[in-house]
């Protein structure tokens, strides 16, 4: 083993050391001399008749995870990503305080600790097959969900304040893992507990509160230090309709007449998104209904009224809402006591026996119809405004909200490019949806200093948005003022209560509980809590009693902002600590500043940045690719005198371990049922020479599990038997398929 070989920085020191088809596992391994060393525990693994888990007897054989599984298994390693997807589950590390006592599946030990916890270590969690992902992941954030709904991941570890995946450290550039580590905050909720079909309610990531929320058991009284959170209630508030708009042929903006047989088109927008089941309906002043069409799933339900003969209203309107079968995801029905019932507009409707055209006599069909071309541009029809805390188009809204503007056209409109509004508050609403419909969304967001004492549209700018044969609109006689009044006020809302500091934790590679030691390039990630939600402009810093700075990353538009710290040759402290916000550019949704009165300077633990060298990163030794990939040069670097001395190391009786070739490693399982592949660093056969960095083993848990694995919980489940499930140590990891 090369000299410069060590345990790594942090209080599991520890170390992997790859010969022939063994791979050793060792914790709080320390070098005593360049050929003898010590460690609390080791593991040695054959990758390719091992099954990858640790044991007890005849004597404690484990990696350095908690559930004494090979650190390799599950890791994401760079070769991999680059080949574009990662064939295999992964290892989750899940915040302390959700890991509660005990190990199941094939861990042999466990250190979670919270008996409130809903997950244990060795558990399986996947993401439900036909989850749809997240919006806005990175590159191999997208990839990192796709492994965890095709394979899941297993619960190997506990961290402070986080849940997060292993990965290949020295492999992956601060940017990849700043974006992975936002990523992750909105993957993990995404879990569900897989055990052969039967379903289990444990979530690693649905930290209510905040998913890196951490606690601190070394000093409970700490005033700084969060509490557990606690489960949220149920949803129980009802949706609401908030305006009603109609349109149709000869219909502008609400205003027009409509006669028997003409068709009417009745917008019914609630306060969140809605389901439909059944036909709900809408009776009308005319004595006609108007029938459900569309929109389930959306905040917007569409419904048709055509006209009969001999059905009259002055100005139409709505005389009874028959939504029983509408109802929010919660499963809530549909509040109307204050609902709107008169549309924008007048739309009278005047009835009258059509005229029944008496057919000639001997009508001639022309031998080939031609359909003429359509040359008749599109027109506005009406323009509607809603948002949060306006009804039917009236209200006020102030810096930082943001107002969606309909815009109805006659027919249905493609769109090219991206549109705006112009608008005489001095702002700009900008198109975000509707292509391929008749109704196009655009959203303003009230910049400061802008106001109107009713909003309203000065140009509309429509290049690129043509109907379906290519015209472009005619904006002659396009209604510019939304129903109702809109002010948009320059005075700020009525809070004033400036946010402040709740705490403030530190986690990174070989830090446990905010404990452990870093050197010169090392990373620690700053994670800070305020007591509500706030947003960010420009690059706030902190900084640190090392003499160096942490960086703002991400978590604008939630509680909890992310800081990056790299530590910088001869920086150092005894323990890390904040010295100084530099929080210019952080504000609340009202604009006010943080009141950094109070605020916590000391994460917990004790985190202590050393002027001494780095020796060793989680994922590689600090010995080149070379002395590890070719058994026979690491062996001609061992003094022949440590003979004696690796006898304490397992023996193998495996022929293959006498051969100095470099081994195609596959086929390491975990127990009977997972597959764990090691190719190495050769891929589908191609020669590559070794080189620093790039030996790292793809070890992998290879499992896949069936979309019957999961079932909708029964609705009496009650949490108690939810969790009573997760207790069952006898429970099965699923099975793989073809």
């Amino acid at each position: 083993m090369p000299a410069a070989a060590n345990g790594a920085a942090g209080t599991d020191g520890e170390l992997i050391v790859i010969d022939g088809d063994v791979a050793y596992n060792f914790w709080q391994f320390k070098r005593t001399s360049n050929t003898t060393g010590s460690a609390a525990s080791f593991g040695a693994e054959n990758v390719v008749t091992g099954d990858g888990w640790g044991s007890k007897s005849p004597f404690l054989g484990a990696g350095i995870t908690a559930v004494g599984a090979s650190q390799l298994g599950g890791l994401i390693v760079k070769d991999e990503t680059n080949d574009g997807s990662i064939d295999h589950a992964l290892q989750l590390a899940v915040d302390f305080g959700l890991a509660k006592p005990g190990a199941v599946g094939q861990a042999i030990s466990s250190d979670g600790s919270n008996a409130s916890g809903i997950v244990q270590e060795g558990q399986h969690l996947a993401i439900p097959p036909g989850t749809p992902m997240p919006a806005g992941l990175s590159a191999l954030g997208q990839q990192v969900f796709k492994a965890m709904q095709q394979y899941g991941a297993y619960v190997v570890d506990v961290a402070g304040g986080t849940t997060n995946v292993r990965m290949q450290a020295n492999a992956f550039d601060e940017a990849t893992h700043s974006a992975l580590l936002k990523d992750v905050q909105s993957i993990t909720p995404l879990l569900q507990a897989v055990s052969g079909g039967t379903p289990g309610s444990g979530n690693p990531g649905t930290n209510p509160t905040n998913p890196t929320n951490p606690t601190n058991p070394t000093n409970p009284t700490t005033p700084t230090n969060p509490t557990t959170p606690t489960t949220p209630a149920a949803d129980t508030t009802a949706p609401t309709v908030q305006w009603v708009a109609a349109n149709g042929t000869g219909v502008t903006n609400g205003t027009g007449t409509v006669k028997a047989g003409d068709t009417v088109s009745l917008t019914l927008k609630f306060s969140e998104l809605v389901n439909v089941s059944g036909t709900p309906t809408l009776s009308l002043n005319s004595n006609g209904t108007a029938k459900y069409v569309g929109g389930s799933g959306t905040d917007t339900l569409r419904f048709d009224y055509t006209v009969a003969a001999g059905e009259n209203a002055a100005d139409l309107e709505i005389s009874g809402f028959n939504l029983s079968g509408v109802k929010d995801l919660a499963g809530n029905v549909a509040n109307v006591a204050y609902a709107p019932h008169q549309p924008a507009g007048t739309l009278a409707v005047q009835t009258q026996a059509p005229i029944d055209p008496t057919p000639p006599v001997n009508p001639t069909t022309p031998v080939t119809p031609t359909t003429p071309a359509d040359t008749t541009k599109p027109k506005v029809q009406w323009i509607a405004a809603n948002g949060s805390g306006l009804t039917n188009g009236n209200g006020t809204v102030r810096a930082g909200d943001t107002v969606r503007l309909s815009v109805n056209f006659n027919e249905a409109m493609t769109v090219n490019g991206t549109p705006t509004l112009s608008l005489n508050s001095n702002g700009t609403a900008k198109y975000v949806s509707g292509s391929g419909t008749n109704t196009l969304q655009f959203d303003y967001t009230v910049g400061a200093g802008q106001k109107a004492s009713d909003l309203a549209v000065t140009g509309y700018n429509l290049g690129g948005v043509t109907d379906q044969a290519g015209n472009s609109v005619n904006l002659s006689g396009a209604p510019l003022q939304p129903a109702g009044t809109l002010v948009v006020s320059a005075t700020s809302s009525a809070d004033t209560t400036k946010p402040k500091v709740q705490w403030i934790a530190a986690n990174g590679s070989g830090l446990t509980n905010g404990n452990g030691t870093v050197r010169s390039g090392d990373t620690v990630y700053f994670s800070v809590n305020f007591n509500e939600v706030v947003t960010v402009n420009g690059t706030p810093t902190l900084s640190l009693n090392s003499n160096g700075t942490a960086k703002y990353v991400s978590g604008a538009g939630t509680n909890t902002l992310q800081f990056s710290y790299k530590v910088g040759a001869g920086e150092k402290a005894s323990d890390l600590a904040v010295t100084k916000y530099n929080l210019g550019g952080v504000a609340d949704k009202a604009g006010n500043s943080v009141n950094l009165s109070g605020a916590p300077l000391q994460p917990a633990g004790t985190l202590v940045v050393s002027t001494t060298s780095a020796s060793q990163r989680t994922t590689a030794l600090t010995s080149s690719a070379t002395a590890l990939a070719a058994p026979a040069t690491v062996a001609s670097t061992v003094d022949p005198s440590a003979t004696a001395s690796s006898s304490a190391l397992p023996t193998t009786s495996d022929a293959s371990l006498g051969n100095t070739s470099q081994a195609n490693l596959t086929d390491l399982t975990f127990g009977s049922r997972k597959t764990v592949g090691f190719p190495g660093f050769q891929d589908n056969g191609a020669s590559a020479a070794p080189s620093d960095s790039s030996v790292t083993p793809k070890l992998a848990l290879l499992s896949q599990y069936a979309a019957s694995s999961f079932a909708a919980p029964s609705a009496t489940s009650t949490a108690a038997q939810m969790q009573g499930w997760l207790n069952n140590v006898a429970q099965t990891l699923a099975k793989s398929h073809a």
